[in-house]
């Protein structure tokens, strides 16, 4: 990270993003195209370069620059050139899944200030963060190299502040696949299902099971299981596999959610999908980032390790006659929420372009 790798402030243009991408999940890639078409809507024709798995490959497909995660030379040479670094969305910064990719993702935001850029979390999801010493090197991190930090949900923010994480500005926003254009497909008589593996999630097969067959036989709905990730067929053919008499479907369109009567999901950006789209939903939550945008949306909620038949069939019932009106106001809500994240780009780019001319009078 050489002075000479870095251009000085009046000849710098673009961005650099950072995030889970170029893994094959729909969520993830929804919120890529969403930060994309916030960043053009600023500035038409805006250089972006992701830092994705496939690298270049990752980055043809969402018509951007691509950097590999591996490859760090060329992620410095972009961050070298750009004004703006965004890390995000998404729930990078946590260390249950890995502390790894904690570590990852910091080092990252760090290269991205020592490189001379403005930095930014967009739509972040934080936590959960377990290890003592990884919530102090986490506070440490975003105090030192972070501008502004927008959060998706409440949850997110008040993790924030427990750690102590005080330097940068800190905002409440919403997930940024909230910000696409609705899909607006016609709907099918049809109850969708994402599901995916878990830890615990196999001991409740039959539950799931039961669930499906109840909705298809109390409410006529045939269901529909959408994948989001290649690992979710597994979970799908499972309970596919215990539905004997009952037709069902496998889909990897993530558009079906929109199409759906009714959504029930594991996954957070199956319930992001469904309340875009303005269908109900009801959640299954494995992790906290579930829990707080059922929250939020106000989509009833079930936690894995309760998801017996019995619970599961009382939250299809409760999905099932949800009021339209409850649905659009907590859309409004969350929408007008997620626009706090491009405002604060916004700024940070209005603010680098002052900075420039001061440097030049």
């Amino acid at each position: 990270m050489k002075s000479w790798s870095k251009l000085p402030p009046e000849k710098r243009r673009g961005a650099v993003i950072s995030g889970a991408y170029g893994m094959s999940n729909a969520g993830d890639e929804a919120v890529l195209a969403a930060i994309t078409a916030a960043l053009r809507r600023l500035e038409e024709d805006i250089p972006i370069t992701v830092i994705a798995r496939g690298g270049r490959k990752t980055g043809r497909r969402a018509g951007l620059a691509g950097a590999g995660r591996l490859n760090v030379p060329a992620w410095l040479w972009a961050m070298g050139h750009a004004r703006l670094f965004l890390l995000g969305g998404g729930s990078l910064l946590q260390d249950v899944t890995s502390r790894r990719s904690l570590w990852f993702y910091l080092a990252v935001l760090r290269a991205a200030k020592a490189m001379g850029c403005r930095t930014m979390l967009y739509g972040a999801g934080i936590g959960p963060i377990l290890r003592e010493k990884e919530r102090a090197r986490t506070a440490a991190y975003l105090n030192a190299y972070a501008d502004v930090i927008c959060v998706r949900d409440g949850d997110s923010l008040r993790t924030l502040e427990a750690i102590a994480v005080t330097k940068p500005r800190l905002l409440l926003a919403a997930d940024p696949a909230l910000g696409l254009r609705p899909e607006r497909g016609e709907r099918e008589k049809k109850a969708g299902f994402v599901l995916r593996p878990w830890p615990g999630f196999w001991a409740r097969v039959p539950d799931f099971a039961a669930a499906v067959r109840y909705v298809w036989e109390r409410y006529k709905l045939s269901p529909v299981f959408i994948c989001l990730a290649p690992e979710d067929r597994q979970a799908a053919r499972s309970v596919c596999a215990a539905l004997e008499g009952v037709p069902c479907a496998v889909s990897s369109d993530p558009r079906r959610v929109g199409r759906m009567g009714v959504v029930f999901s594991m996954r957070l950006h199956g319930l992001v999908f469904a309340l875009r789209e303005g269908v109900p939903a009801a959640g299954v939550s494995y992790d906290p980032k579930v829990d707080a945008f059922c929250s939020e949306a106000g989509f009833p909620l079930v936690q894995l390790e309760n998801a017996s038949a019995e619970a599961l069939c009382e939250l299809a019932d409760f999905a099932m006659h949800m009021d339209g009106e409850h649905l659009s106001a907590s859309l409004r809500t969350l929408r007008t929420r997620e626009q706090v994240n491009a405002n604060a780009a916004a700024e940070l780019l209005l603010a680098a372009d002052e900075n420039e001319r001061k440097g030049t009078e």
